[in-house]
Order: C-alpha cells, then structure tokens, then sequence
C-alpha cells in the first residue's frame, strides 16, 4: 500500500536521524549482551534471527531455499513440468514445514540480471530520495523509472562533503514480469525481490526491488489470536477487580448509611438554626431599610414645598438606592436647583442634561435627579446593637424590631 508523501517524507526524515544516531548500534550491542545471559540451549533458539524462503526460478525447477540470519540452506526443488496444482501443493507443503506466521517469500535472481550503480548526491535529498532517483533513472541507467524495477541502500554519509553514496540497483521490468506471473499463477505470493549475494543460494543481498503496491500483505493470525486471548486475559482481570471493588464498595456504602443515619438530626438542627439566622437577619435588614429610607409621603411634601407654583412636574421615578429622577417644565428652571438644597430630605440635586425651551407652554423644560437624604438616626441600630453585644443587652432598636 502506497503512502501518501505527506507521510512519506517525515517516515524518511525519522528513518534518516535514526539511522544517524548512535542507537541502532547499542541495540545490537544490547541484544548480544542480553543473548550472551540466556543459558545455551536457548541461545539457539535467538541466534537465526527471521526466517525466510528464498525462490529461484528456472526453466526447469523452481528451487527454494531456508535462510535464517546469515545462514541458507536448500529447502526444496520443484519441477516445472509437473502440474500447476502439483507446483503449488508442494510449494504449500515447503511452506507449512517452518512454523512461522511472519514467514516472508522472496524472488531471488542472479546478480548479473541486474545493474548496479554507484551514485553521489546531496544529502538533503535523502528526505525523498526515491523521488530524486526516479528522475536520476534516465541519466544514469539506459532506462527510464517506469520500465524498472528498482531499490537503494545508502552506504555512506558524509556530513562534511554534505552527500550521500547510494548503492542502486535495478532489473528490468520486462525481463521480471514474466517470472512474477508464473509465480503468481502457483500461488506464491511475494513478499519482495532480491538478487543473490554471490552465487545461488549465498543468501540474498538486502534488496527489495518490489515496489510496495506488489507485495504481498500477510495477515499474522497467530498475532491476532495472542492478541484476542491477551484481551480476554485483560478483561477479565479487570471485571475480577471491579467485582472485588464492589464489593467494598457495598460494605463502604453500609457503613456510610449508618453514619448518615446518625447525621440526620445534627443536620436537621442545623437546618433549623441557619433558617432561624437567616429570618432574623431578614427582619433585621427591614428594620433598617424602613429607618434609614424617608417616606415617600414625607419626600414628595418636601418637593412640593420646594417647588415654585410655576413648575410642575410630567415624571417622577425613584430607584431602589433612593435615587430620584424628575422631569418637567418651570418658570425659571435655574432657580430650582437653589431650593432644592435647602432641603434636608433630598441631596445633591442637579440638573441631567441641558434645560430647553418649550415654544408650546412658554417653559423651561428640565431633567434632574437627587439623592433622598437618610435619617440621622439611621447608624443608632447599628451602634447600639454593637453596644448591646458587648454587655449582654437587648439593644433599644432591635427591642422594636419585629421577631423573626
């Protein structure tokens, strides 16, 4: 399956600062020291490395080889002019011989099919390197990059030069194509191909001249079944410990029910006192606000007695902080303001605005606003109450205050 280059080019980019770090190395190092702790007869069982069946086909057999690690050894041979099914039965039978799920197939050829190059480049272009060697392919080989088959291993970095040397190999399409689909026909399904690292059946040279929406994608059922029992085993794990924390959760709970059971009367003797706090308290701002607030009869004597016999008024609005707005039309608007601070119940009196002439009533039409004045005695509930705390008296006030 083809990635898209979006994902590409970072995949390259990760694999280009891997392979420059130093961890590949102490990874294999690692391993050997961690082989090296394993008793004998274990070692062996490590030392193979991945397995892999290596497929050379000829006119008239097809041979099959066993490598494991550096090591290869003939598996099998299969005669072409036997029948296709006999061909593939056996190819079937070799293959279910090595108890291996991720068993990998490889087509292998003889290095003389394929041609080698020895390329320099910039080592910026190591991020998308196959791309540069597709356009390279015409100038370097007699072919283009659509009539080959081809792969890379980059065998040297050069950070001070800034290059890279590849080592490039390439077969041609039209001599491979054939093989692949008789080989396809028998039903062996390629995982890649190689050519051999000498003569046949040295082990194959690390190649893969494949390109990956041929190969073949295995399914490692193995895997899957480890994978599903690993599941179960979690599961299972997890409802044994949920049952046992149900467990103790009901033992929690009952405990709890016998505390909250013995909670209730402290909680209702609680709910009562805050209810009795909160109902005084609430008297307590009324009082207040009924001593501290003039009268709205006392306010508006008071502003009628202010008010000269040429003014009336067309709106009045008083907020709940005791502020007051009016509007209206006098004789001589400028000269109410002077009445209005000889007030004792409304303060700060001014004008909101600029005061207009109206051509109609031949008045001045004006907008003001007051603050009402609180009482004098309106700190004395306050006061004495903080005076009666202190010796243990009723205040006068909260004396005359409704009970709560």
């Amino acid at each position: 399956m083809n990635l898209p280059t979006s994902i590409q080019i970072p995949l390259a980019r990760l694999r280009m600062r891997y392979a420059n770090s130093g961890l590949p190395k102490f990874f294999v190092w690692w391993g050997r020291e961690l082989k090296g702790l394993l008793p004998q007869r274990w070692r062996g069982l490590f030392a193979d490395g991945a397995q892999e069946l290596l497929v050379d086909a000829n006119a008239s057999e097809i041979a099959v080889w066993r490598q494991s690690g550096e090591r290869c050894a003939e598996f099998g041979r299969i005669a072409r002019d036997a029948t296709a099914e006999d061909q593939r039965s056996e190819f079937v039978r070799l293959r279910e011989r090595i108890d291996e799920p991720s068993l990998r197939v490889f087509h292998c050829v003889s290095p003389q099919r394929t041609l080698r190059r020895e390329l320099n480049l910039p080592i910026a272009a190591e991020d998308k390197l196959r791309q540069v060697l597709s356009f390279e392919m015409d100038r370097q080989t007699p072919f283009k990059a659509d009539q080959v088959y081809f792969d890379y291993r980059v065998v040297q970095r050069d950070p001070v030069a800034k290059n890279l040397k590849i080592d490039l190999h390439v077969v041609p399409r039209a001599q491979l194509d054939p093989e692949l689909t008789a080989l396809a026909g028998l039903g062996i399904a390629l995982d890649g191909v190689d050519c051999w690292r000498g003569d046949v059946g040295a082990g194959r040279a690390g190649f893969n001249l494949l390109p990956p929406e041929r190969r073949v994608r295995r399914v490692n059922r193995r895997l899957r079944i480890n994978l599903a029992l690993g599941a179960v085993a979690i599961t299972l794990f997890v409802i044994a410990g949920l049952l046992f924390l149900n467990n103790r959760q009901a033992a929690l709970d009952a405990m709890r029910a016998e505390v909250d059971k013995a909670k209730v009367d402290a909680k209702q003797t609680a709910i009562l006192t805050k209810r009795l706090k909160d109902n005084a308290a609430s008297a307590s701002y009324l009082y207040r606000l009924k001593h501290e607030t003039s009268p709205m009869t006392i306010m508006l004597a008071d502003l009628t007695q202010r008010l000269p016999d040429d003014t009336f008024l067309e709106r009045l609005t008083v907020d709940e902080k005791g502020k007051v707005e009016v509007q209206g039309q006098s004789g001589n608007a400028n000269k109410l303001i002077e009445g209005l601070q000889k007030s004792e119940i409304l303060d700060n009196a001014a004008f909101i605005g600029t005061v207009q002439p109206d051509a109609r009533t031949k008045k001045d039409r004006f907008t003001m606003n007051f603050q009402l004045h609180k009482q004098v005695d309106a700190e004395a509930p306050n006061k004495d109450t903080k005076r009666g705390d202190k010796d243990g008296k009723k205040p006068k006030e909260a004396a005359d205050a409704p009970a709560a």
